[in-house]
């Protein structure tokens, strides 16, 4: 799973606009619940826990939505919460509506959300499945860089790598995250691990069949055991 990061200093990324995009903050617990399909008291806990939610509309339309922490966050798919630094921002649970994917919405409301948040952030971090390709690819063009790998190390607990050149950004990430760095291979696939697949079972580099958006192509039904060690014994 990599973590992406933008800096204040950062080069802008050149977005060109999208004519009836307007992106802004939205404080309305029950217009996120409608838009999420969760109920009000949900989003009024996350709003109380210091998460902002921003939405992106097209022509007055809600067509892209999600979440920024302020305080403190979770990774769930490495099952781990950690708190937010003074300065920092991570951006999480973002969804584009079927039918306005494919517009370049999605790097749109990122790089909104990071302007609209600089007044007290410089540094907005955001951690995408590998799977979710679609989501890379905004989040690059968003003008993140993918700075290291979270996932699971030999003893099944989470763990980070530093992308090449990236040791001393990592470790900054390291300390956001609570999660050691380490220079052993992670597991490839986090999918994998959740579901106690062994080494053997596990996708391959390169190889890996899982699609965010296809969820009939992934990792092979789990086998009866479920224990993290086991996956990348």
């Amino acid at each position: 799973m990599p973590i992406a990061l933008r800096l204040r200093e950062d080069p802008r990324p050149s977005i060109e606009s999208l004519s009836g995009l307007v992106v802004a903050r939205e404080q309305s617990a029950a217009s996120m619940a409608a838009l999420q399909g969760r109920t009000a008291d949900e989003m009024c806990a996350r709003l109380e826990q210091g998460h902002r939610a921003y939405v992106a509309r097209l022509g007055g339309v809600a067509a892209a939505w999600g979440w920024v922490a302020t305080t403190s966050a979770r990774i769930g798919e490495l099952e781990t919460t950690f708190a937010i630094g003074r300065g920092a921002r991570y951006l999480w649970n973002f969804v584009t509506v079927t039918a306005h994917r494919g517009m370049g919405i999605y790097p749109r409301l990122l790089n909104g959300i990071v302007e609209a948040e600089l007044a007290g952030a410089d540094r907005s971090w955001i951690a995408y499945a590998p799977e979710n390709h679609a989501s890379s690819s905004g989040i690059h063009e968003a003008g993140f860089t993918t700075i290291a790998q979270l996932s699971f190390d030999r003893s099944g607990r989470p763990a980070l790598r530093a992308a090449d050149g990236f040791a001393r950004v990592a470790a900054s990430a390291s300390v956001l995250t609570g999660i050691p760095t380490i220079e052993q291979a992670l597991a490839h696939c986090w999918r994998c691990v959740r579901m106690g697949r062994t080494a053997e079972r596990s996708c391959r580099p390169g190889q890996c069949a899982c699609d965010y958006q296809r969820p009939e192509r992934g990792c092979d039904t789990p086998t009866t055991t479920s224990t993290a060690t086991r996956a990348i014994a």
